[in-house]
């Protein structure tokens, strides 16, 4: 018992230290080395920090070890399973901002393609029709918009630009092949124009999903509803008469 209170403190103090812990300023800017995990094991982008996760991580594991109570090396490995999973759960689960970020970008997305592809139609250089839509668009595509645009202002190249946000899971496809086509001169108009069609196609698709969910979602306060009063109306009649005619 003594061996799994010093257990216990032990990883509340690193429970308490993860809580406290601020990363240095300056090691932010280094790039982090690139590991390559398998699928299952890689966190959504949209998914909560790591250290976040860590730290639902290691609570989990101090309440299996307070608990429970038997021997310490089964106590330990339970603890550290439980750990284990919820790190990888919640890296997996999207978080319900990031879903509605996600869902406003996807509904967005086809007009401001549309009107950035005019732009350009028009003879706008690529950076300035970048700005006029982040200005009229606001809100979280605004500003993915808005931060290409400090970066052009900042000195860097459209297709450095637009790189910035090649990993972005909505903004990915459009902002890669707007970097090649930026850095290899050729005309980006069709290829707004292709993408807008693609865009309005994936924000249609992801509309007919909602409303599909929509009912799903309301069979539980629909069951919730007619299920006692079927019970008693239907059911409960049966199973008297049935008793009643026994008892006689």
């Amino acid at each position: 018992m003594t061996t799994v209170l010093v257990l216990a403190a032990a990883l509340g103090a690193v429970f308490a230290v993860l809580l406290a812990w601020r990363p240095v300023a300056l090691r932010r800017l280094t790039s982090p080395p690139i590991v390559t995990w398998p699928g299952w094991l890689t966190a959504k982008p949209s998914a909560l920090p790591v250290r976040t996760r860590g730290i639902a991580s290691a609570g989990a594991a101090l309440a299996v070890l307070l608990v429970l109570s038997g021997p310490l090396p089964v106590t330990v490995g339970l603890g550290a399973a439980l750990g284990s999973v919820v790190f990888l759960v919640l890296g997996r689960v999207e978080t319900c901002g990031a879903a509605a970020t996600r869902a406003e970008l996807v509904a967005e997305l086809p007009a401001a393609l549309d009107v950035l592809a005019a732009c350009v139609a028009s003879g706008m250089p690529l950076r300035s029709a970048t700005s006029a839509v982040a200005s009229a668009c606001g809100g979280p595509l605004g500003a993915r918009l808005a931060a290409v645009v400090s970066r052009t202002s900042a000195g860097f190249g459209d297709g450095d630009a637009w790189a910035a946000l090649r990993d972005d899971g909505v903004l990915g496809s459009v902002a890669r092949d707007l970097a090649r086509a930026a850095d290899a001169g050729t005309a980006i108009g069709a290829l707004l124009a292709r993408h807008a069609e693609a865009a309005r196609s994936a924000a249609h698709a992801a509309a007919l999903a909602r409303a599909k969910a929509v009912g799903v979602r309301t069979i539980i306060p629909v069951s919730v509803c007619y299920l006692p009063a079927f019970f008693l109306l239907g059911v409960v009649p049966v199973i008297a008469g049935v008793l009643a005619s026994l008892l006689r």
